[in-house]
C-alpha cells in the first residue's frame, strides 16, 4: 500500500514561516528542490494541496504583505514601488498587475484610501 505524502505543511513552512515569496530568485524549481520533488511533479502538488499554481500562491502571500504594509503608517516614508520590491516583485509593472488583479484597484489608490490605518502590532 502506497502512502500519499502531503507537501502542504512544509510548503506553508517555506513559503510562508520563513517569508520565501520575498525573494523574486526562489523559483518553483528551488522549492521543488527543497523538498525533494522533481519540478514536474510540484506542479501537481500545488494543484492538489492548493487548488493554483506556485506563482499564483507567491502572488497572493506577497500582495498580503503588500496590503499589510501600505496600511501601516510606518511604512508612509517608503513609496508603493519600495513596498512592492520589499514583499518580492522584480519590478513595478508585475506589483501594479497583480496588485489590481487580486485587490481590485492600484497599490497607490488602496494606499490613499487605506494607508495609515494600522499600528504595525500585526504579525509581520
Amino acid at each position: 500500500m502506497k502512502v500519499a505524502v502531503s507537501y502542504k505543511a512544509q510548503i506553508d513552512d517555506i513559503l510562508i514561516k520563513e517569508k520565501r515569496y520575498r525573494d523574486p530568485e526562489f523559483s518553483a524549481g528551488k522549492l521543488a528542490e527543497r523538498l525533494g520533488l522533481p519540478a514536474y511533479k510540484l506542479s501537481k502538488v500545488f494543484k492538489a494541496e492548493y487548488g493554483v499554481s506556485y506563482a499564483s500562491l507567491v502572488h497572493t502571500h506577497r500582495i498580503q504583505d503588500a496590503v499589510r504594509h501600505l496600511k501601516d503608517h510606518r511604512f508612509t516614508p517608503y513609496t508603493v514601488d519600495d513596498i512592492g520590491t520589499y514583499v518580492g516583485f522584480c519590478n513595478r509593472q508585475s506589483f501594479f498587475h497583480a496588485f489590481k488583479r487580486i485587490m481590485g484597484t492600484t497599490p497607490e489608490r488602496f494606499r490613499k484610501l487605506e494607508g495609515g490605518k494600522e499600528d504595525g502590532n500585526s504579525a509581520r
